[in-house]
């Protein structure tokens, strides 16, 4: 199995965490692993190389700077976040499964692995994003847009059909600045070829927070998981996802994710453990929680699309030039 990781300094914890996540939850299978270096210090890549061979795996380093050589963005989202999309070339195997470092695993991934994706350019699980950035990107209310943290690639098909001079292009059309950054790319130019996953995959933050009715009329999604589909993903997770909506980062010590102390046990066995940074919760966060959690849904619903209209006020003005 071929896993790909990209992170810089500040990440490469995080990265050592999902690692031995990974490592540990899949002791029979022979894996690769590809991490993009965004300027790792040789010290510390030692230091994943020795963690990695402890289970008698093989990882391999891969210069962020060759990669992304030629990627025009005109944004602040880290270039790291990027290097998954220009990979066809250097990284030469036919399938590989991409993950986050803010990911840990928690089961066996051979049958995520195995999924046949031979007409696909990409698989993963779907995402909620507001309709706004969908529709700009040229998706319908039909199609489903995926989260790009957790992503199995068909690079043999990326190849054959010049997938990166086609992400270079998007990015172009858009002034170097697309819409949820590579997400926004990867939906955008592979949107014919998707296939979505079972969200046990990818179980993002949000899933833990709203039920599957809840998430279809928030963001007006037509196409959605059963509840019984949420359910289940959220009791026998493979993938946990720690983004950072309603509970926080693990790293950050008001974090209350469920799944927290899985991301804690990991980081220790990684030997990369830190404490949890003191970081003041957002004030904006934390009143739609309390909306959320104090108050009846419609309520909530009602206080979000007044948010969603400055949102999308914003939104149009920036890029009210682009030709959809």
């Amino acid at each position: 199995m071929n896993v790909m990781y990209s992170c810089d300094n500040n990440y490469l914890r995080h990265a050592a965490a999902s690692i031995t996540s990974l490592l540990e939850n899949n002791k029979t299978e022979n894996i690769n692993i590809f991490l993009i270096t965004n300027n790792i210090e040789e010290k510390l890549q030692q230091k994943i190389k020795k963690l990695v061979n402890k289970y008698k795996q093989n990882i391999e380093f891969i210069d962020i700077n060759i990669i992304c050589s030629k990627l025009k963005t005109n944004d602040n989202f880290p270039i790291s976040g990027y290097a998954r999309l220009f990979v066809s070339q250097y990284i030469t195997v036919d399938k590989i499964l991409y993950l986050d470092c803010d990911t840990i695993v928690l089961d066996s991934i051979k049958s995520l692995y195995d999924t046949d994706i031979s007409n696909y350019y990409v698989a993963g699980v779907q995402d909620n994003p507001a309709k706004h950035l969908v529709d700009i990107i040229g998706m319908t209310e039909n199609d489903r847009y995926l989260n790009s943290g957790v992503l199995l690639i068909n690079l043999q098909k990326w190849r054959e059909d010049n997938l990166e001079i086609q992400f270079n292009e998007f990015i172009e059309r858009f002034n170097g600045k697309v819409p949820h950054h590579d997400q926004g790319i990867i939906n955008g130019v592979c949107k014919n070829k998707i296939l979505v996953l079972n969200p046990k995959y990818n179980c993002m933050s949000q899933l833990f927070q709203h039920t599957a009715s809840e998430i279809k009329r928030l963001f007006n999604i037509k196409n959605y998981y059963a509840q019984s589909e949420l359910d289940d993903a959220l009791k026998n997770p493979v993938i946990v996802h720690y983004i950072a909506k309603f509970f926080g980062r693990p790293w950050i010590k008001e974090c209350t994710h469920p799944y927290l102390n899985e991301y804690i046990k990991y980081l220790k066995l990684s030997g990369f453990y830190q404490e949890p940074i003191e970081k003041k919760e957002d004030i904006g966060l934390k009143i739609r929680k309390f909306i959320y959690q104090k108050t009846p849904f419609l309520i909530y619903y009602n206080f979000e699309k007044l948010l969603d209209i400055k949102r999308r006020y914003k939104f149009n003005k920036e890029y009210k030039s682009i030709n959809k």
